[in-house]
């Protein structure tokens, strides 16, 4: 068979395509029908996942060069298009040399994992997965800057998890809402796909550990999704999460509606320093006293999203690869996700940024923040 032109094979509804613990030297891709990817979990047979065309099965034997850790069945009436392992391994050949690597590296942890889990597997479902998040996040990491600017497949990620631990997706999404509203993930969308990224690595486990007990207490009944965090809350009211905290921070938000989850907080609170809780509330400045990009964290929400909206992508691409932390936070909240996603995956580092031509915008940032002030007073 010619790398170049893979094969179409027919299957039949309840037909075997290969079973769990069989080497494996092909995959698939699903050109019409569905196709079950299916486990013995304690002698019982389950379905795993129910996966549809255009979807790839199958290539994680080939990359790990490992028997295979699930099987797969016709679901319904199925055309396969048939990928060799040479085709497979061409195509990663293909991409960067380090990706590549990494690629094999973590194919070989994920089936050790999963071989791992079916000897001895835990009931901290929780547990299973930040952990298995967490070694994948390490290993993307490394990987080359223009590979992981929006962080993890989670499409990727999820059926991996799936095909390794029989885990429902219905938990897998309980378990990510939670890990958000306790920021320790943060999720970007790029068109239709979406990507996750760890917030804290070096603290994710210690965090998750902490957790643990009351998410996996609560095992789907009482969850996060009976919560919502301020930008969520902000869309509800038509309003943004920078007033929101205005009216919380002047006592207007009712004391019974405001609560913090104790371990979490705890945690947090211990790597800021008690000093940073006694600071007084920095001081303000008027327009014309203010000097330069830093100086964006005294200007409202509103008067910010006119001029980022001027400005244009290139521009703000500039300012937030030069922005300090606060102000790089400011630029983030004034624009969506997924304009800060389109603007980074195209930014340039700081080091690349021609010094005049930064010096040339957070100018014309200024003046524009002073133009659109003056106007709104007239």
């Amino acid at each position: 068979m010619s790398p170049q032109k893979p094969l179409s094979k027919t299957y039949n509804k309840g037909d075997i395509i290969f079973r769990e613990g069989d080497s494996g030297n092909l995959a698939y891709m699903i050109q019409s029908g569905s196709v079950n990817i299916v486990k013995n979990i304690k002698g019982k047979q389950s379905v795993l996942a129910t996966l549809g065309p255009g979807e790839i099965f199958g290539e994680m034997a080939i990359i790990s060069k490992s028997p295979r850790v699930a099987g797969a069945e016709a679901a319904s009436e199925c055309t396969l298009m048939v990928l060799t392992a040479r085709l497979i391994l061409l195509l990663l050949q293909k991409s960067h040399p380090t990706v590549f690597h990494l690629t094999r590296i973590l194919a070989s942890r994920l089936a050790a994992a999963n071989r791992t889990l079916s000897e001895n597997r835990s009931e901290n479902s929780w547990m299973t997965f930040c952990r298995l998040l967490h070694m994948e996040h390490r290993i993307f990491m490394t990987s080359p800057r223009e590979e992981k600017l929006l962080g993890i497949d989670f499409t990727v990620f999820c059926k991996r998890l799936v095909e390794i631990t029989n885990m429902p997706q219905s938990e897998i999404d309980r378990f990510v809402k939670s890990a958000i509203g306790f920021n320790m993930l943060s999720l970007n969308k790029m068109s239709k796909c979406t990507f996750v990224s760890v917030t804290d690595p070096d603290n994710f486990l210690d965090i998750a550990e902490n957790l643990s007990g009351d998410i996996n207490k609560f095992g789907g009944k009482v969850s996060l999704a009976d919560y919502m965090d301020i930008d969520d809350f902000a869309a509800m009211v038509d309003s943004d999460p920078e007033m929101i905290y205005k009216k919380i921070g002047v006592g207007e938000f009712p004391e019974d509606i405001c609560v913090l989850h104790k371990d979490a907080t705890i945690k947090w609170a211990e790597k800021k320093g008690v000093q940073y809780f006694k600071e007084t509330r920095r001081k303000r400045k008027s327009i014309d006293e203010l000097e330069g990009l830093e100086d964006i964290i005294f200007v409202d929400i509103g008067t910010l999203k006119q001029v980022f909206k001027k400005l244009g992508y290139y521009k703000l691409g500039i300012l937030l690869a030069i922005a300090e932390e606060d102000a790089k936070k400011r630029i983030q909240m004034s624009i969506s996700k997924k304009i800060v996603a389109a603007i980074m995956k195209d930014a340039k580092s700081p080091d690349s940024i021609n010094q005049s031509e930064a010096d040339d915008v957070e100018e014309e940032l200024i003046e524009m923040i002073r133009e659109i002030k003056s106007n709104s007073t007239e």
